[in-house]
């Protein structure tokens, strides 16, 4: 009895040769550059002008008469120099930049956003170019405990660690000036370090800090995540500007 044989492994790889040079044919073709702006961003940022909206939220962004400071206006800065492109900046509330970044009146909104799905419904978001870690910090010199519970922790009045200190029996206490507390402070870490905290081992949370920018702009996209990326010391920097203020 005669067996049909069947292409094999060889065969198989010769198949997906064909495909991946075909795919690749078409993204060098005239009119198929990739990764693309659907409203030719990345061209009309070269030497152009860069239009910022943000909110201030220190250290990320400090507002001040002569212009904006903090980590965030300080990495655009950068860009925009690499861009050759000037920067208008747009301050507002977070709702109105992001409708006016779904209206393409601006290029990126900046503000210490934190990666959601409620923000991503309205913006195409980078990837998380920094994670800050909340943990508990002691004063130089006090021994850590074993664990939270029953530990009383100082948090600011506005937070979003209540919560995750209470699944842990923690008991957080919300206060006013909490860097005049004497005792265990709940806080990321760089703000820990600048108000001469030691932070614990616990991780509470973790926020992952994005910028938005209008959906369907790939090219732009990409040059500010690669940015973003090569963007060293965010700790060290945040410790710096925490301290300073």
């Amino acid at each position: 009895m005669k067996t049909k044989k069947g292409k094999g492994f060889f065969g198989s790889q010769r198949a997906l040769f064909i495909v991946v040079v075909g795919v690749l044919s078409a993204l060098t073709l005239p009119g198929c550059r990739y990764p693309q702006d659907i409203e030719h961003t990345m061209e009309r940022l070269q030497g152009g002008t860069l239009e910022v909206g943000l909110t201030e939220n220190p250290p990320w962004v400090i507002r001040r008469e002569d212009g904006p400071t903090g980590l965030e206006p300080d990495i655009i800065r950068s860009l925009a120099e690499r861009l050759n492109a000037e920067i208008r900046w747009h301050w507002g509330s977070e709702d109105r930049l992001l409708a006016a970044l779904q209206h393409r009146q601006l290029d990126l909104v900046i503000g210490g956003l934190t990666n959601s799905s409620h923000l991503s419904q309205q913006a195409a978001l980078t990837r998380p170019y920094y994670h800050s870690r909340y943990t508990v910090g002691f004063p130089s010199g006090m021994p850590f405990p074993t664990s939270l519970e029953g530990l009383e922790v100082a948090i600011p009045p506005v937070n979003h660690m209540h919560a995750a200190l209470k699944e842990r029996n923690a008991m957080p206490i919300k206060v006013a000036n909490i860097t005049r507390t004497e005792g265990p402070v709940a806080g990321p870490t760089w703000w820990l370090s600048a108000h001469g905290l030691v932070s614990g081992p616990w991780e509470i949370i973790t926020d992952k800090q994005v910028m938005a920018l209008p959906k369907g702009e790939n090219a732009w996209m990409l040059a500010l995540q690669r940015h973003l990326n090569g963007y060293a010391n965010i700790e060290q920097r945040l410790q710096q500007l925490e301290a300073a203020q």
